[in-house]
C-alpha cells in the first residue's frame, strides 16, 4: 500500500513543474519579458488545485514568483504578478465547485461549457488585470499598452487553461483503455503527428514551410473524439499544441508573420479553438455513449422484466388483466387475462377477450350494481383502488374476490384499467366466522356482567329481605320478655313473629330450592291430582293477605274436574306464588280473577290482576332469577326476584309452559299455566263434590 505524499513535497512539486513550464512560456514573450500568449502554467496550477485540493496554493506562488524575480522587473511587480497567477487557479477552482456546480467532469457538453467559462474565460481576467497593474505600478511598463498586454495575456492564461488542465485531469480521472484499440491509438498518434509534424513542424516537403494547411489536423481530433475516451483526446490537442508552438519558434507553420506576439496569438487561438471543438464533440459522443449504454441496459432491463413478469403473472394465484376504455358493457376492451381465470372459474382466456366487458357479466346479481358503480369510480378517479364482489363460476358455484386495479392515464386523463383479481372466499369466510365469534363474545360477556350486576343486586335484595324480618322478630321477642306487653299486646306480637318467621322460612325455602334447579337436583313425586281443589287451597292461603287489602279474589271454573298428574306440594306452591304476586301488586280494593279451562288436553290456570301490570322491557325477562321490574333499594315490593324463576322451572318439570303478558284495556298482569291433563276416575268426581259441598 503507497504511503501518501506530504503536503510539502506536492507544493514543492507544483512549484517545480510550475516554475518549468512558466520559463517555457516566458520564453515566447515577445511584447514584455513577462507578458506571452502561451501559457501552459495556468492549466497545470488549475489541475493541481482540483485534483490535490486548495491546500498546494503555495506551490503556485512559489512558482510564479521565483520565475518573475529572475527577470528585469522589480520584485515588487514579481510579488504582485505571482498573486495574481495564484488567485487565478483559486477563483477558477471557486467558480467551478460553488459557482458553476461543476461535477468534476467533461463527459457533458454543458460540464464542458462551465469549465470553459469558470476555468478559460472568467479566471484568467484575475491574473491578466492583476498582472498588468503590478507591471505598471512598479514601473516596468508603460500605462498606454494596457490593453495589448491585457489581452495578450488573457489569451495566454485562458487558452492554457483550455488545453492543458483537461489533458492532466482526463489521465487522473478513472477510465480503462481497452486493448483492442491499441493498434488504433496507435496509428492514430503517429498519423496525426505526421500530418501535425508536416503542417506545423517544417516536414513539409520543399523550401517553403509555411503554407496555410492547419485545417489538415482537424480530422485525426475529430476520429480522436469520436472514437476514444478523453485522454487520447486530450494527448492529441496537446501533440499538436506542442508541436505547433515549437514549429512557431523555429519559422514553420501557417502563422509565421512579422510579429511574433501576433503570431503565436493567432496559434493559440486556431489550437485553443480547435481543442474547444474537440472537446464539445467528445463530450457529444460520450453522451451518446451514455444514453446507448443505459438505453442498452435499460433494454435488457426491460427484456429482463418482461420475463420476470411473465412468470410472475404465470404463478400469480389471481387473475391479473388488462383492459381499456371505460369500464361499462357497451364499450370496455379487455386486451389481456391471465391463464389462472380458467382455473378459477372455469371460462377460458378466449372468452374474456372476446366478450367486452365480460369481467361484468359474470357479477353475482346481488353485487352487479356496487362492483359496476365502484369500477366506474375508480377509472374516474385515475388513480386505483380495490373493489370485492362474488363471481359466479361456470359451475354456477360462487366466489369471493377482490379486485386492485390502477388507473392508467395519458394526457387526456384515465384510458385503462390493470390489477389483479384474488380469490378471497377463505378470507371472507373467516371475516364472517370471526364476527360471528366477537358478536357470541360481546353477548358472553354482556351476560356475564349482567350476571355479576344481578348477583351483587341479589346479595343486597336478600341482605334486606333477611334483615327485615329478622328485626322484625328480634324487636317484639325483646317486648315480649320485658313483660311490658297486655294479653291482646302478647297476641299480636306473637302473631308478628309468627308472620316474619314464615316469611325468612319462605325465602329460605326459595333460596334451596333455586340451589337445588341450579345443581339439577330438585325433584317431583308425582301423582293423579285435583287441580280445582289445589286452586282451592292456594286461594285459602293467600286469602289473609288479599282480605286485608279489601282484595276481591274471583273464581272462575270452567273446567272443574281438570285431573292433572303432578306433586302436589310443587304444584301448590306455584299456584300460591303466583296468586301472591297477584295479591302482592294488586291494589287496594282492586281484584284478582282465577281462571280454571281445559283446551283440549290441556289444563290451563289463568290468573289476571288488576294492578299495574308488567313493564314491556321487563316481559323477555320476567322468569329470570334475581330480576325484579324494580330492583332498587328503594322499591315498594320486597322479595327476591326468584318466585317466577322457580314457577317456570317447576312447570317445565311437570311437562307443561307458563307465560306471562298484560291484560288489554284496563291493564293489570295475566300469568297462564298450562299443563297435560288426564281424565278423571269417578272416585275422584264424587271425591271432588263432597269435598266442594
Amino acid at each position: 500500500m503507497s504511503r501518501p505524499v506530504p503536503l510539502i513535497a506536492r507544493i514543492t512539486l507544483l512549484a517545480l513543474v510550475y516554475f518549468a513550464a512558466a520559463k517555457l512560456g516566458l520564453s515566447l514573450a515577445a511584447l514584455h519579458s513577462n507578458v506571452t500568449p502561451i501559457w501552459p502554467p495556468t492549466g497545470i496550477a488549475i489541475a493541481a488545485l482540483l485534483i490535490f485540493g486548495r491546500r498546494v496554493w503555495p506551490g503556485i506562488f512559489l512558482g510564479a514568483l521565483a520565475v518573475n524575480v529572475l527577470t528585469d522587473i522589480p520584485v515588487g511587480s514579481a510579488f504582485g504578478i505571482a498573486v495574481g497567477n495564484t488567485l487565478e487557479a483559486v477563483v477558477a477552482v471557486w467558480l467551478l465547485q460553488r459557482v458553476a456546480r461543476w461535477r468534476n467532469s467533461l463527459d457533458s457538453v454543458a460540464d464542458v461549457m462551465r469549465f470553459v467559462g469558470c476555468a478559460a474565460i472568467l479566471a484568467p481576467m484575475v491574473s491578466a488585470t492583476i498582472g498588468n497593474l503590478s507591471l505598471r505600478l512598479g514601473g516596468a511598463a508603460e500605462w498606454a499598452t494596457f490593453w495589448p498586454f491585457w489581452l495578450t495575456w488573457w489569451i495566454g492564461d485562458g487558452f492554457g487553461a483550455l488545453i492543458v488542465a483537461p489533458f492532466i485531469l482526463s489521465w487522473r480521472w478513472p477510465g480503462e483503455l481497452k486493448a483492442e484499440h491499441g493498434v488504433e491509438i496507435a496509428v492514430l498518434l503517429i498519423l496525426h503527428l505526421s500530418v501535425v509534424m508536416i503542417v506545423f513542424g517544417g516536414w513539409f516537403p520543399g523550401p517553403v514551410k509555411t503554407y496555410p494547411l492547419a485545417y489538415l489536423s482537424l480530422p485525426f481530433l475529430l476520429w480522436a473524439a469520436l472514437k476514444f475516451d478523453l485522454r487520447i483526446v486530450t494527448s492529441a490537442i496537446v501533440l499538436m499544441a506542442s508541436v505547433a508552438v515549437w514549429g512557431a519558434k523555429h519559422g514553420y507553420g501557417p502563422w509565421v508573420l512579422a510579429s511574433p506576439n501576433v503570431a503565436l496569438i493567432l496559434l493559440i487561438t486556431f489550437v485553443g479553438t480547435s481543442s474547444l471543438m474537440t472537446l464539445v464533440v467528445s463530450a457529444v459522443t460520450s453522451e451518446r455513449r451514455k444514453a446507448e449504454a443505459d438505453k442498452s441496459k435499460l433494454g435488457s432491463e426491460l427484456e429482463l422484466q418482461r420475463r420476470r413478469i411473465e412468470q410472475l403473472v404465470a404463478h400469480v394465484p389471481g387473475v391479473v388483466w388488462e383492459a381499456w376504455a371505460k369500464p361499462d358493457v357497451a364499450s370496455q376492451r379487455i386486451d389481456f387475462v391471465s391463464s389462472h381465470v380458467e382455473k378459477l372459474l372455469g371460462y377460458s382466456q378466449e372468452e374474456w377477450l372476446s366478450t367486452p366487458n365480460f369481467w361484468l357479466t359474470i357479477v353475482h346479481p346481488k353485487d352487479k350494481e356496487r362492483a359496476a358503480r365502484e369500477a366506474a369510480a375508480i377509472f374516474e378517479s385515475g388513480k386505483g383502488g380495490t373493489s370485492r364482489f362474488r363471481w359466479l363460476r361456470k359451475d354456477g358455484s360462487t366466489v369471493w374476490v377482490e379486485a386492485q386495479s390502477v388507473v392508467v392515464c395519458d394526457e387526456s386523463g384515465p384510458v385503462g384499467m390493470r390489477g389483479v383479481t384474488m380469490n378471497i372466499t377463505a378470507a371472507v369466510q373467516a371475516e364472517i366466522e370471526r364476527a360471528e365469534l366477537l358478536d357470541r363474545e360481546s353477548q358472553a360477556r354482556e351476560e356475564a356482567e349482567e350476571a355479576s350486576r344481578l348477583k351483587e343486586e341479589f346479595l343486597a335484595t336478600v341482605s334486606h329481605e333477611l334483615r327485615t324480618p329478622l328485626n322484625a322478630v328480634v324487636g317484639w321477642s325483646r317486648l315480649v320478655r320485658s313483660g311490658q306487653l297486655d294479653k291482646e299486646g302478647m297476641a299480636h306480637a306473637l302473631e308478628v313473629i309468627e308472620r316474619n318467621a314464615s316469611a325468612q322460612r319462605q325465602i329460605i325455602e326459595d333460596l334451596l330450592d333455586v340451589s337445588r334447579i341450579v345443581t339439577g337436583k330438585l325433584r317431583i313425586n308425582t301423582q293423579r291430582v285435583d287441580l280445582l281443589l289445589v286452586i282451592h287451597a292456594a286461594i285459602d292461603a293467600v286469602r289473609p293477605a288479599a282480605e286485608a287489602k279489601e282484595i276481591d279474589l274471583r273464581m272462575h271454573f270452567e273446567a272443574p274436574d281438570a285431573i292433572v298428574k303432578a306433586d302436589v306440594e310443587r304444584l301448590q306452591q306455584i299456584l300460591w306464588n303466583l296468586l301472591a304476586n297477584a295479591v302482592k301488586f294488586t291494589p287496594q280494593r282492586g281484584s284478582v280473577d282465577v281462571y280454571l279451562r281445559q283446551h283440549g288436553s290441556l289444563a290451563e290456570i289463568r290468573i289476571e290482576d288488576s294492578g299495574p301490570g308488567i313493564p314491556a322491557d321487563f316481559l323477555p325477562r320476567i322468569f329470570e332469577r334475581f330480576t325484579q321490574a324494580d330492583s332498587s333499594s328503594t322499591r315498594k315490593h320486597g322479595g327476591l326476584g326468584l318466585g317466577l324463576a322457580i314457577v317456570r322451572h317447576l312447570v317445565e318439570l311437570h311437562g307443561g309452559t307458563v307465560w306471562a303478558g298484560n291484560r288489554e284495556g284496563n291493564g293489570g298482569a295475566v300469568l297462564v299455566v298450562s299443563l297435560p291433563a288426564i281424565e278423571p276416575t269417578a272416585t275422584e268426581l264424587i271425591s271432588r263434590s263432597i269435598s266442594v259441598q
